[in-house]
């Protein structure tokens, strides 16, 4: 004999208990939903909208000495390793940015630059080139400011984002 009376109402209270807390997680799960929803938007403010910061005159001679500067993306999308790009001898002009890979290849077949040739050829198939500017390649806007240079990967996102129109139905 136990000397603690039976309770009755164990199953209810289990099953409610359960109940509330599934009716938690599907609220939690709907609020990250509509939090992550604009992910890709550029009026997410996870970080700077342009990076680099560095010194034209010694990122221009950091180019001249070893040729165009390959920067991996760390985004998390692994789909934007750019190459930065100086011509010129003035270190406040002749910037480029663009995309480190043709738009329809993998990752890893990077642009290589041919110093010899002035061109970028691709790493997975020689006979694919580049101009030294990268013209005709996604490009990312690059200014210098202050004799900083900064790469700006969203402007075109910010850019369609602002001119998105929406026409009456009819």
């Amino acid at each position: 004999m136990s000397p603690v009376a039976p309770s009755n109402n164990h199953v209810g209270r289990a099953a409610v208990v359960a109940l509330v807390g599934v009716v938690v997680l599907f609220a939690v799960l709907g609020l990250t939903t509509l939090a992550l929803k604009g992910r890709n938007s550029p009026d997410l403010r996870l970080g700077d909208q342009t990076f680099n910061r560095q010194d034209a005159s010694d990122l221009a001679d950091e180019i001249a000495d070893r040729g165009p500067i390959i920067y991996g993306d760390v985004s998390g999308r692994k789909d934007r390793d750019i190459i930065v790009q100086h011509l010129g001898s003035d270190p406040d002009k002749g910037w480029t940015a663009f995309l480190a890979a043709p738009t329809d290849k993998a990752r890893d077949c990077t642009w290589q630059w041919q110093r010899d040739e002035e061109l970028f050829r691709a790493k997975c198939d020689r006979k694919l080139t580049a101009p030294a500017d990268g013209k005709g390649l996604p490009q990312f806007k690059v200014t210098v400011s202050g004799g900083k240079v900064d790469v700006d990967l969203n402007a075109d996102a910010r850019k369609q984002a602002s001119t998105t129109t929406t026409s009456a139905p009819g």
